[in-house]
């Protein structure tokens, strides 16, 4: 099974990339895939790190960052301080489990949500 988490705050434009690429892969019946509303991400997401299942989180990036990024470029990472901004971040290099991170950095245009769905659903597929 492949696990996709979704992080976001849902009333905050455009931190809520995550929520809405919830709310349009929930809407599919999709086999062997299991969606996750993330929430604002942090230590809360631990649990679902516990089992087998193949991880993709799906979040904004408020900073310029590469579109998809693996547990290695997450390690790689130089972290100063810690904050709301890379509270996943630092729960992320926590974790020895393997995953995929797909972060959307643009101004994205919800209209155009569908192409981010389709990217995420193959990369899910993928894993």
């Amino acid at each position: 099974m492949t696990r996709i988490i979704c992080i976001g705050n849902r009333f905050a434009y455009p931190d809520n990339f995550g929520i809405l690429i919830y709310e349009n892969i929930k809407k599919q019946n999709l086999k062997n895939i299991e969606v996750v509303e993330g929430g604002v991400g942090g230590d809360s997401l631990a649990l679902y790190f516990e089992d087998d299942a193949k991880i993709l989180i799906v979040d904004y990036a408020t900073d310029e960052m590469p579109k998809i990024m693996t547990r290695k470029d997450i390690l790689n990472l130089k972290i100063n301080e810690y904050n709301h901004a890379n509270a996943l971040i630092y729960f992320l290099n926590t974790t020895t489990k393997d995953y995929k991170l797909y972060l959307c950095s643009d101004e994205f245009n919800p209209d155009n949500l569908a192409l981010h769905v389709e990217d995420i659903l193959k990369l899910a597929r993928n894993l």
